[in-house]
């Protein structure tokens, strides 16, 4: 009986000893996830989301920059019809190693509907092999699910898994309202509190 009753105490102190051990190397993996938020923004919106997001999961953060910015008569005219057709604007090389990154968020506006022209121009520098990637758009109006679909399906086909997606409607928001919304958002980003045992 006192056998018995040794064993029992030994295999129960094992299982709790291997639930200790997976509950920390679950706590260290996602302490260690590096978190990359890249953007871009044309009237400050998207930047805006995208510096709370990043100050909020504690993300290293790129703006993608357009060779030439757009006037406001260009992005409208001819990003109309550039975003529409899921076309590229020069941007500044993207030199930054992702390779270095468990998760990528990227941003743009939705303009017209779809990603903006740069945007389509980063993701054409990139390759997010193996990469999970939460894409996320800010708008005035309209819907979103075009924009992220096609963003979705652009990032797929430079190897990335995305894994989740976002939108933040601007039209009447104020900057308060925007950051409260990202705060809120950024939320389900967080790694999950530790679990007491």
């Amino acid at each position: 009986m006192k056998k018995l009753s040794c064993g029992l105490v030994v295999l129960v102190t094992v299982i709790c000893l291997f639930d200790v051990i997976a509950a920390k190397a679950e706590e260290r993996q996602s302490a260690q996830m590096r978190n990359l938020v890249v953007y871009y923004s044309y009237t400050g919106n998207t930047e805006l989301a995208a510096k709370t997001l990043a100050e909020i999961i504690k993300a290293d953060i790129i703006k993608i920059e357009d060779v030439d910015r757009p006037s406001k008569d260009k992005a409208y005219k001819a990003g109309k019809e550039a975003s529409i057709q899921g076309k590229s604007w020069p941007v500044k090389p993207f030199k930054t190693d992702l390779s270095a990154y468990d998760r990528i968020f990227v941003g743009c506006p939705v303009w017209f509907g779809m990603p903006t022209p740069e945007f389509n121009a980063f993701v054409e520098q990139v390759d997010f092999s193996g990469k999970q990637v939460v894409v996320f758009v800010t708008l005035g109006g309209g819907g979103y699910d075009k924009a992220v679909k096609s963003m979705t399906e652009k990032v797929a086909a430079k190897g990335g898994k995305v894994v989740s997606s976002f939108f933040i409607r601007t039209k009447t928001a104020t900057k308060d309202d925007i950051v409260n919304k990202t705060k809120e958002i950024s939320a389900q980003f967080l790694p999950a509190p530790a679990v007491a045992r």
